[in-house]
């Protein structure tokens, strides 16, 4: 082995030893922003949306936790299917995404095109009948 790899190997577990997030970090595209918005994940044949709080969001992807109700009790995120959209409503934004890994009531998912604005609300005031 040359000293260069032996030094790139020492450098690498150096790294790893003192930070053990840092192997995952590295890999990543996009670096991330942690969250807590409220999300609703929406996909064929559903009639009421499935709510998730983002718990971390980057340009290429997020990190999504899954929450209970009564339609989900368990809060598992393993019957949500692979591809979705993710509906932020505080932001009025959407993005096609697709799940990458599943743990729990986590996912991960990554975005598929770019993230949409959705149209504004239109309140118009009810008319009175005199």
């Amino acid at each position: 082995m040359s000293f260069q790899n032996r030094f790139a190997a020492a450098t690498r577990k150096s790294v790893a030893a003192v930070d053990p997030l840092a192997g995952d970090a590295s890999r990543r595209w996009a670096k991330r922003k942690a969250t807590s918005n409220t999300g609703n994940i929406l996909f064929d044949g559903i009639t009421v949306p499935y709510v998730c709080t983002v718990r971390d969001i980057s340009s290429t992807g997020a990190r999504l936790e899954m929450s209970r109700n009564k339609y989900n009790p368990d809060a598992a995120a393993g019957f949500i299917p692979t591809a979705f959209t993710l509906v932020m409503p505080m932001d009025r934004t959407r993005v096609e995404c697709q799940s990458m890994w599943r743990r729990g009531s986590f996912m991960g998912v990554r975005f598929l095109g770019a993230v949409e604005m959705m149209p504004p609300v239109s309140r118009t005031p009810m008319m009175r009948k005199k």
